[in-house]
């Protein structure tokens, strides 16, 4: 952990904000419409630059101060997709605006319209495998300061999904003066043999296989494999619309501006993340349960496979340090429970969990 620590250990520096837009959206009167702002925010890293969305309520006097929210996106990410697509019903953005919250989502560099790193336009053999937790922090860092300074609040709640779960309570280790409550929605935790296997040096397993390169490319079919392999066949209606999946595979293929530039079109992702997955069901956790400060939930689909019911079970139990800690588990669901028929069980208790 000394590592990670030391990660945490920067000079502050200054932050150059852009603003690309500005709009009241989605609501039927003026006085209860939802203000968007989109901001790219210079970056830790020379040649960053970090995209932002926030959304509002246009009639709000005043935000309190225990009402911000960060989101954290995890794989295929960006956190403008996943969070705040653009089908009523299903934005976990728009939800929590209209609650009186004020919300926002980074994209981490190499996802969305965020900047992607210069590798990513070389052969994904040339490099090390890109985007891993040292250079989350620095981005979710980034983020959480933006909003702090704009906000003039002290703490900001973080709820991470996925990968972007695990990089978000670590972030809440090295960083525990800056965050307010902690939602870790299906995080990767505890060890795992399957996605060790799947990541991990064919020789040798247990070694992360930095050799994968340093990205891959996922296409509409692969998307939806890794989904439909989590809900069995006579369910997958009964759990998801088969609309969302259309918007969604189509809102995450336009976040990309490469694309179209490959048949069948595809999104580059930065293969770090999946070093970090690695590690982590290989038993070499990205942080320390007991150094979390915040109150804490813990979330878990029925069907979720990143983190088991045991290591959810074993993770709450090692919250020793959070003055509250909970879990939330959501039944007929999978890891994109948040896209799903059982979604407003997931916003509806994590809103619970905020407003206490």
């Amino acid at each position: 952990m000394d590592h990670w620590l030391r990660i945490g250990r920067m000079c502050r520096t200054a932050v150059a904000i852009v603003a690309i837009s500005a709009s009241a959206v989605g609501a039927a009167e003026q006085e209860n419409a939802i203000v968007k702002e989109e901001f790219l925010v210079q970056g830790r890293d020379q040649g960053v630059k970090l995209f932002v969305r926030e959304k509002r309520l246009s009639n709000l006097p005043k935000i309190a101060k225990e009402n911000v929210v960060l989101f954290v996106h995890g794989l295929p990410g960006p956190g403008s997709v996943i969070f705040d697509l653009a089908l009523p019903g299903y934005s976990w953005l728009e939800y929590v605006a209209e609650r009186g919250f004020d919300a926002f989502t980074v994209d981490i560099r190499g996802f969305g319209r965020s900047t992607r790193p210069p590798e990513m336009k070389e052969s994904p053999d040339q490099n090390l495998p890109l985007v891993r937790a040292d250079q989350v922090m620095r981005d979710i860092d980034v983020a959480v300061d933006y909003i702090r300074s704009k906000r003039k609040v002290d703490r900001v709640n973080i709820i991470g999904h996925s990968i972007g779960a695990s990089w978000s309570a670590l972030y809440a280790t090295m960083h525990p003066e800056k965050v307010n409550k902690l939602v870790m929605y299906g995080a990767i935790y505890g060890k795992d043999s399957t996605f060790v296997s799947t990541f991990g040096d064919p020789t040798n397993p247990d070694r992360p296989y930095l050799e994968m390169g340093a990205y891959r490319y996922l296409s509409r079919k692969a998307l939806l494999e890794q989904w439909d392999g989590w809900i069995k066949p006579e369910f997958q209606d009964d759990w998801r619309d088969r609309e969302v999946i259309d918007v969604w595979i189509s809102t995450l293929l336009s976040s990309d501006p490469t694309a179209k530039q490959r048949s069948p079109e595809s999104i580059q992702v930065p293969n770090g993340p999946y070093i970090d997955w690695h590690e982590i069901h290989a038993g070499r956790s990205l942080f320390d349960p007991a150094r979390i400060k915040a109150p804490t939930m813990i979330v878990r689909g029925s069907a979720e496979e990143l983190i088991s019911n045991e290591a959810a079970e074993e993770l709450l139990q090692k919250l020793t340090s959070a003055p509250s800690k909970r879990r939330l588990d959501i039944g007929d669901s999978t890891h994109y429970a948040l896209l799903e028929k059982n979604r407003l069980l997931l916003y509806r208790g994590v809103q619970n969990f905020l407003e206490e």
